[in-house]
């Protein structure tokens, strides 16, 4: 029986979350992340290992709200996210910034969620990260994202003072939103992936066995 496997890294003493499929574990599994961002500038990174190739899909669901793939209900309310995956060699394969559900409504005059499928991806090892709406890639994963460095860049879009450090995770219609995100992550059988700390994750229609381990890891 083949297994997917998720570790939640952490600096200290981590729970390592293996998620064993239930019965046809040869099948790809959907596995749904949730978290919270404390500044407009940090990143959720998420490393991705497949022994074989498959498809790799990644939605967002926190900005517009919804239900998740573990039937977990996501309040609307989350800042607007950015999507990118690189390979190996730290090269954009693929990218997603608020398009996939664009349209008025409760909350706020923009709701926006990222999502896209990388279909047939080589086996590998690759990098997903999600960051906020206008903290976007400088090419390379080496050469990192364009607003590190900015923890209050939104601010602006409220007060019109650049990196003011009153607000956090203001939109660009200047309505306030939150620092929390949640994603569904689609991969391959026997793909593991290991989020950044602060991330929980749950896999959908499977079963969790939770130990206790140490892993050391550098962001």
């Amino acid at each position: 029986m083949h297994a997917s496997k998720f570790f939640a890294g952490r600096c200290a003493p981590a729970l390592l979350f293996t998620l064993a499929a239930l019965a046809g574990g040869a099948q790809a599994g959907t596995h749904s992340f949730t978290g919270s961002l404390s500044t407009d500038d940090q990143l959720v990174t998420i490393l991705l290992d497949l022994p074989v190739s498959g498809d790799i899909t990644a939605t967002t669901l926190s900005h517009s709200g919804g239900t998740n793939a573990a039937g977990q209900v996501i309040a609307a309310g989350g800042f607007a996210p950015v999507l990118t995956l690189f390979d190996d060699s730290g090269t954009n394969v693929m990218s997603n910034i608020r398009s996939s559900n664009s349209c008025p409504g409760a909350a706020g005059s923009f709701c926006w969620d990222a999502s896209f499928t990388y279909a047939g991806a080589p086996a590998g090892h690759y990098t997903l990260v999600l960051s906020q709406d206008g903290n976007t890639p400088n090419g390379l994963l080496a050469a990192g994202f364009a607003m590190t460095g900015r923890p209050h860049y939104t601010g602006e879009y409220r007060s019109g003072i650049p990196d003011d450090p009153a607000y956090t995770f203001i939109q660009i219609d200047s309505s306030q939103r939150s620092g929390q995100w949640a994603l569904d992550l689609s991969v391959p059988a026997g793909a593991t992936a290991v989020p950044e700390p602060g991330a929980t994750s749950l896999l959908a229609a499977g079963l969790v066995v939770v130990a206790f381990a140490r892993r050391r890891r550098v962001v």
